[in-house]
């Protein structure tokens, strides 16, 4: 599995890949370009870049919290926006999975089940240690 390293200071935070495309980036990418979500997108890279400078524990909970219990998938919150991911080891503090537009009060089961399978996959990857970062 490649993850793509959206931002590193004290601790990495990177992304799920698929092939070359890093579907975060492209969730940032697009929620930049419309006027109505723009804001949420900076201040949700914003997050990301004090994740990757403090860690977790300084966050509001506003910000973020568990979605699923049992396979521990977390949300990042800014807005309408949501970007959902999984811890991961050492340094690697933040793995996303994917981003969405919230539309409900509860966060969607397809999109909680997208995250899981994204999890199981960079486990199983990660036993047979078959990650690789690309840091561009």
């Amino acid at each position: 599995m490649k993850l793509k390293v959206l931002h590193h200071d004290k601790f990495k935070i990177a992304a799920t890949m698929n092939g070359t495309e890093c579907e975060v980036e492209a969730f940032f990418e697009e929620s930049i370009s419309n006027s109505n979500y723009e804001a949420s997108a900076e201040g949700l890279f914003v997050l990301i870049e004090r994740i990757a400078k403090d860690g977790l524990d300084g966050l509001s909970p506003h910000v973020w919290h568990l979605v699923d219990k049992d396979n521990k998938i977390y949300e990042l919150i800014k807005g309408d926006l949501r970007l959902l991911f999984f811890k991961g080891p050492g340094d690697l503090l933040v793995i996303a999975s994917h981003g969405f537009i919230k539309k409900t009060q509860k966060t969607p089961d397809n999109e909680k089940n997208k995250a899981i399978r994204r999890k199981k996959q960079y486990q199983k990857d990660c036993d047979a240690c078959n990650i690789e970062l690309v840091d561009e």
